[in-house]
């Protein structure tokens, strides 16, 4: 939900002390740039701890909450956002979740003493939660561009009010010069009526870096000046450490050739409105069409964007585009993604064939989906299920069990109900849809009694996986992403006529020794395991095992381990190397238990693993 505002977000931070001196950045792009600027200059000055607040978060919720460019710890998060939350509750306050968010980051910002804040603007900037801040040292205005109107206004004019908003009186305002006139005039006649002095960088250049990057750098650099005078570095002296700053998700190359086996690097950006497209496509013009070759595009886009702005921007005419749909995101439920079919209508306006196009957000194989009903998936009618599969569903209901009885037969285990949302009807995962089964029918309590519980630290989420292969190797991942110590033992729960295909194709393809893999099969009855569908499906994984050229979606597009030797996958993924000390796999395609073992070589891991998975929070149901 989003509700503009200071009342609710005030209430919540009422006591908690701001001791900490705040830069306060705004605009439409460049402000999570000159963010990431700033708190490497910031601590890069030698004796100053500081503090950065950006949103929306790349992976994590609280990867936005940074301590000396090192996002804090899930534990520090989770129990500050709990005290807040608490405080919420208590106070009846009625919080949005951004300004849950905010209070957080500034509650952690007291408890870790630091000396600068340098905070990033949610939306808009008057009326945006951040704007709470109490010791405002500088502030920032970036560029200023049309984007979220319903809030903000239907001009730029009307956009750069709202975010002028964040001046104060006597506090320096550092504003991009390279705003349009009427922008300008806004903000300068909204400084006269605060009383903040405006401070406009000088134009900078230094090789390697893009105009607009440049720009941002010089309101950076401008805005370490004024809230400390006492450092005397020059852009120049900066420039090194600069250089070496990657801001995730910003003109970032990624080298994914371990996973998918391509050898050029992919551009990874997040431009979301034309302005940011406009600098993205200088950027692909200048760099990747400089032998006038066509460009594969992977997009996605959230709902409401101005897909023609964009589009217009970036495409042209033989370029490929594999339009796909981004599931649910953390923390913000309002943020809903397009439909890809959407987006690729919109690309054939600017000249990419249908041979070019791929709507990799329905190809996908849907696995059966129970979505909510009074009989807790004992009604098939309560099932989103192809029809296919009708009358598996009581198979699925026993896969579960046994994924439960599998986690409560070792005290170590770990469950991983695991897959994507995969339904147009409901963004809902498999994994969170098979979790909330088991809780509805108490499956849980098959669990000795002290293990027991509504939701239970050894029971993990995997909401990306969108086949079988993924659903091994994504939840295998998270596993080691929890823990930090990869399996010894794998148990898979699936259909029986799924042994070949699971045991040796998947685990064989990802590099896991086919002698710690045991395998549970549970098939509907009267299943004919030599049907001419399961051997159709089994030649294809044989042919190609990590699932490249299979159509399956996203997966297809996102990782895949394609070194032809396993015995490479193995090492890379160091399952080779463990002494019976990992973990043992229960998987039904969408169930995962992963079991740690003890050994005196690894005992401070496994006692991490622990102590990890005492603290590890209680998952919503």
């Amino acid at each position: 939900m989003i509700d503009l505002g200071l009342a609710r977000v005030g209430r919540l931070l009422q006591n908690t002390p701001q001791n900490w001196k705040a830069i306060h950045v705004a605009g439409t792009n460049g402000k999570g740039s000159i963010c990431a600027y700033l708190s490497a200059m910031l601590r890069s000055g030698g004796g100053v701890s500081c503090a950065r607040f950006t949103s929306p978060h790349l992976v994590d919720r609280w990867d936005c909450i940074a301590i000396d460019d090192t996002p804090v710890p899930e534990e520090l998060f989770l129990d500050t956002e709990e005290r807040v939350k608490r405080r919420n509750a208590e106070g009846g306050v009625g919080a949005t979740e951004f300004e849950l968010l905010t209070a957080t980051a500034f509650e952690i910002f007291h408890r870790q003493n630091v000396d600068y804040g340098v905070i990033e603007v949610g939306l808009g900037g008057r009326l945006d939660a951040t704007n709470v801040l109490k010791q405002k040292a500088v502030t920032v205005i970036a560029k200023i561009g049309l984007d979220h109107q319903s809030f903000l206004g239907n001009t730029v004019e009307d956009i750069a009010l709202q975010k002028a908003g964040i001046m104060r009186r006597g506090v320096p305002c550092v504003v991009d010069g390279t705003n349009q006139p009427s922008i300008l005039r806004v903000i300068e006649e909204h400084a006269k009526e605060v009383g903040a002095d405006l401070h406009y960088p000088e134009a900078v250049s230094a090789p390697g870096l893009e105009p607009h990057q440049l720009q941002n750098l010089a309101c950076a650099h401008l805005a370490l000046r004024l809230a400390r005078p006492e450092d005397k570095r020059s852009l120049e002296d900066l420039l090194p450490l600069i250089r070496q700053l990657e801001w995730p998700g910003r003109l970032q190359r990624l080298d994914l050739s371990k996973v998918t086996g391509r050898q050029q690097d992919v551009l990874l950006d997040g431009a979301h409105n034309s302005q940011s497209a406009e600098a993205l496509a200088a950027y692909v013009q200048r760099h990747l069409r400089s032998q006038g070759q066509p460009v594969t595009w992977v997009v996605a886009a959230t709902q409401g964007k101005d897909l023609d702005g964009i589009f217009g921007l970036l495409l042209q005419p033989g370029d490929r585009v594999s339009a796909v749909r981004f599931g649910p995101v953390d923390g913000m439920p309002w943020v809903k993604p397009s439909d890809p079919a959407e987006l690729l209508a919109v690309a054939s306006k600017y000249g990419v064939e249908p041979c070019q196009q791929h709507d990799a957000g329905d190809n996908s194989s849907h696995d059966p989906m129970q979505a909510s009903g009074p009989r807790n998936g004992y009604d098939e009618a309560e099932w989103l299920i192809e029809s296919y599969k009708k009358g598996e569903t009581p198979t699925f209901i026993e896969h579960i069990k046994a994924g439960v009885q599998a986690l409560s037969g070792d005290d170590d285990a770990v469950l991983v109900f695991s897959g994507a949302p995969t339904r147009k009807e409901t963004p809902l995962s498999e994994a969170r849809s098979y979790h909330n089964l088991a809780l509805a029918n108490a499956y849980f309590s098959l669990l000795p009694p002290s293990q027991s519980a509504t939701s239970h630290p050894r029971i993990l989420l995997e909401e990306r996986a969108l086949d079988s292969y993924h659903n091994i190797l994504f939840s295998t991942l998270l596993f080691w992403r929890h823990h930090g110590v990869w399996p010894a033992r794998l148990t898979l729960v699936s259909h029986g006529f799924k042994r070949t295909r699971l045991v040796a194709g998947h685990c064989a393809a990802i590099g896991f020794p086919l002698e710690r893999v045991t395998f549970v099969g549970i098939s509907p009855p009267g299943t004919d395991e030599g049907a001419e569908g399961v051997q159709l499906a089994l030649g294809q994984w044989e042919e190609d095992p990590h699932g490249l050229n299979l159509g399956t979606g996203l997966s297809a597009a996102v990782v895949h381990v394609v070194d032809d030797e396993p015995q490479g996958v193995r090492d890379h993924f160091a399952f080779k190397g463990v002494p019976d000390a990992g973990v043992d796999n229960v998987l039904h395609r969408d169930i995962l238990v992963l079991e740690p073992r003890p050994s005196r070589i690894l005992e401070p891991v496994q006692e991490r693993f622990r102590a990890r998975v005492r603290h590890h929070p209680v998952l919503p149901t």
